[in-house]
């Protein structure tokens, strides 16, 4: 048997100024199929940010409410699909499968482009009933996806530590990528990564792939969502379930960072000068920004820029690269990047688990380069002069003003190009390795609330378009910090 609901309205600019539209409606006892077709006038063809016409996204919740941060998520997959179901054992990607609890379920409009005066919208919801099952339980639990299992792979051999090849953003067909999270796994096995963070829009469906594949060999597999917000897009790794989104005012976006922060999560926001860009300055409490997402000339520029303005203002700030792969084969490629491009390098002392990765971005024991082959770029300090370069990119050395500190380069990489290292007051040293492989060392007195951080830059592809970075550090700090 087969219960059927039409929504019919019209969203105005004026709701894409309030972002959300809710649409309750009831679901019948005795349901095990809900599905949900959507279509709306005008709709745009194409990314939104540089085409005419409406996007309306979707989602939806059930009978446990969609309150801001306690609502009961089930699904969303913004302007990705015009349609979308959900089982108790199965669902469409992006979705949450379990109970289909009577009572009132809603319906979400994210208006995140509403051109014309008026767009009329249609809803077809068709609920298949079995009248002859028991009533369902409007209390039962519904399942959270399972994060990847907390698993290690051996640490280095000598028991030191060891730097590790990762991405911490990417996106499946479970959001608006074009491949299986199997696909997608199996293509950052072949290009070496060792750890791999898959962070869908706004959903955690999955997190049940990850769980799966999470075993045997690398990668290390790392759970995240991409909170896409119409003021900006930010990533969380290491949660304990799904986490909202909706931060529609710089107040409900200070209160998602406190809420993943509560939970022991990462949050760092993502490509923060794009057509997709920042929109919350007040906000201060992330840990990490993205400051290379895709490659280099796609925006990166001015969010590098933006990031070394914190540094001089004297906040501490993570940088981190993204590759957003939204495409790897079998897949049509539509952008010329994959997983681990670029690649996110952290450094751990033992064991590579999921915490080991996320304490070292925490820490800032990162490098990006443009790829799992490099260049490799390790900046290093000898902070207590016993002539052992302990202090990595992200820790302090605690030394008295006026000291002289001696630091360590190594690169690997194409010859010819210009490892830069920049401090507060701008380019301190610079140096064009003749060879492939190149290590020097250098001292620099310390003065005032200071940091040291490299940049590899060198010509590629069009060199009248100027240099692209191939690779840069996090700095080593002294003084305040």
């Amino acid at each position: 048997m087969r219960h059927k609901l039409r929504l019919e309205g019209v969203v105005t600019p004026d709701d894409m100024r309030r972002q959300y539209v809710y649409l309750p409606f009831q679901l019948p006892p005795g349901a095990r199929r809900l599905a949900v077709n959507y279509h709306y006038d005008n709709q745009v063809t194409g990314a939104q940010e540089t085409t005419a016409g409406n996007n309306i996204d979707v989602g939806i919740f059930d009978v446990r409410g969609a309150d801001f941060l306690t609502g009961g998520f089930r699904g969303w997959s913004g302007g990705a699909r015009s349609s979308f179901f959900v089982e108790p054992r199965a669902a469409t990607p992006g979705y949450i499968r379990g109970p289909l609890q009577p009572g009132e379920w809603t319906l979400i409009f994210g208006c995140s482009k509403i051109e014309d005066p008026a767009v009329h919208y249609r809803v077809h919801i068709d609920v298949d009933l079995d009248v002859l099952s028991a009533p369902a339980d409007d209390r039962a639990e519904v399942p959270t996806p399972g994060a990847p299992n907390e698993r290690s792979l051996p640490g280095a051999a000598d028991g030191r530590g060891r730097w590790y090849r990762g991405d911490l953003h990417a996106h499946s067909e479970h959001s608006d990528g074009a491949n299986t999270v199997d696909e997608i796994v199996d293509y950052t096995r072949r290009v070496g990564l060792d750890y791999f963070a898959l962070t869908d829009h706004n959903t955690v469906s999955h997190w049940d792939d990850l769980a799966r594949l999470n075993t045997g060999d690398a990668p290390l597999l790392i759970a995240g969502e991409e909170i896409t917000m119409y003021g900006g897009h930010a990533n969380v790794w290491g949660l304990d379930g799904w986490i909202d989104f909706r931060g529609s005012d710089s107040d409900k976006v200070r209160r998602l960072v406190d809420e993943a922060h509560r939970r022991g999560s990462m949050f760092s926001i993502n490509h923060p000068d794009s057509p997709i860009p920042w929109k919350h300055p007040s906000i201060r409490s992330y840990q990490a920004v993205e400051v290379w997402n895709a490659p280099w000339r796609w925006f990166n520029e001015p969010a590098l820029l933006r990031w070394v303005a914190h540094l001089d203002a004297g906040e501490r700030m993570v940088a981190v690269g993204g590759s957003d792969s939204h495409c790897v084969p079998p897949a049509k490629m539509t952008q010329p990047n994959g997983p681990g491009e670029p690649c996110s390098w952290v450094y751990v002392a033992g064991p590579l688990g999921e915490r080991a990765v996320l304490d070292a971005v925490a820490a800032g024991h990162v490098f990006v380069s443009e790829d799992p082959t490099g260049p490799f770029i390790e900046l290093r300090a000898d902070a207590d002069g016993d002539g052992i370069f302990e202090t990595l990119p992200g820790d302090r050395i605690d030394a008295p003003a006026g000291r002289s500190v001696r630091f360590h380069i190594t690169y690997r990489g194409p010859d010819g190009k210009h490892i830069r290292l920049f401090g507060r007051d701008g380019l301190v040293r610079e140096v064009t390795p003749e060879t492939e492989e190149h290590d020097s060392e250098f001292e620099l007195r310390l003065e005032g609330d200071g940091y040291l951080r490299a940049e590899v830059r060198g010509f590629r592809g069009r060199p009248e378009r100027g240099e692209v970075v191939h690779a840069l550090t996090n700095p080593i700090y002294w003084g305040a910090w």
